[in-house]
């Protein structure tokens, strides 16, 4: 990001900011997977102050080696794992005690059994806090336990840290100083309030194509095909279309809507009789459409 304008390196086919990657000193997006080298000038005001946003595991990893340099430190993530049998090295190199600090991602919390590891730190949660998923505090909840199953096992205490800008957030009170349970049917009565599943049963319609107006018309297309159904009663609700979450993807603009149904036989019926019909709209040819039945991901 530049220091005098605020520019920042976006990929010119998603609508995403690129990230720095320090080993192979280039920049990155992560969702179409395009690569430059490392810019040295702003493209907004032409200014050489360029500064990282954010921590990532290289610059984590950085930072604690200069902090700590009477520890080893080893990163565990998609970068340095990419070569074959590279992760088995690593979780090998920690099992014989090679390694005291730990720097990775979340597949670093799955399934590994560290058993002299007494400190595990998140970092960053309040993006789980207020992320438009709605499942996201909940895979929060499920990493927090994962890793406090990791922290301390045996005869050793253990401890778990979390970065966040809101330690008052009812949801942290509730994982924090009560339990799973507690906070599981907090999170469950949310969800109750709101009609979201387990209450109901959603459909998400995914479209993309070069045009964005295409995609949208073919979606407000879809919406009155579904609206249309027999089967589709003042229960239901179809919300959108809006823009996805990431609104271009190589080059593609994208845009979805979704479709909330109070019983899952329902919504079967609806989308049987639907597909069909979405077929056989003008646009459909030029549309790269799918639909998603119990979506897990809303991006």
């Amino acid at each position: 990001m530049c220091h005098e304008c605020g520019w920042t390196a976006e990929c010119h086919r998603c609508d995403a900011y690129y990230t720095y990657h320090q080993s192979s000193n280039e920049i990155r997006c992560h969702h179409c997977g395009s690569q430059r080298p490392i810019v040295h000038q702003c493209e907004g005001c032409g200014s050489h102050q360029l500064v990282t946003v954010g921590v990532g595991t290289e610059q984590l990893e950085a930072q604690l080696e200069s902090l700590f340099p009477e520890y080893n430190t080893i990163r565990i993530d998609r970068d340095s794992t990419r070569r074959k049998g590279s992760l088995e090295a690593a979780l090998n190199a920690i099992k014989n005690n090679e390694y005291q600090i730990l720097i990775g991602t979340q597949m670093l919390a799955k399934g590994h059994h560290f058993p002299n590891v007494t400190l595990v730190a998140l970092l960053d949660v309040d993006g789980s806090l207020y992320s438009s998923d709605f499942r996201a505090s909940e895979r929060l909840a499920q990493l927090f336990i994962q890793v406090a199953g990791r922290a301390g096992r045996a005869s050793k205490p253990g401890e778990v840290l979390l970065q966040t800008h809101h330690p008052e957030h009812p949801l942290l009170q509730s994982l924090l100083h009560k339990d799973y349970r507690h906070f599981a049917e907090t999170v469950i009565e949310e969800r109750k309030l709101a009609q979201l599943p387990p209450f109901s049963f959603l459909t998400l319609v995914r479209a993309e194509a070069n045009n964005s107006n295409d995609v949208e018309t073919f979606l407000r297309q879809v919406r009155y095909s579904l609206e249309a159904h027999p089967l589709f009663d003042s229960a239901c609700m179809v919300l959108g279309p809006t823009p996805a979450p990431i609104a271009k993807r190589a080059g593609k603009a994208r845009w979805q809507l979704m479709l909330q149904v109070p019983s899952r036989p329902q919504m079967q019926k609806i989308i049987t009789a639907a597909k069909p019909v979405i077929a056989q709209l003008p646009l459909a040819k030029k549309i790269r459409w799918s639909l998603d039945i119990e979506p897990q991901d809303l991006s």
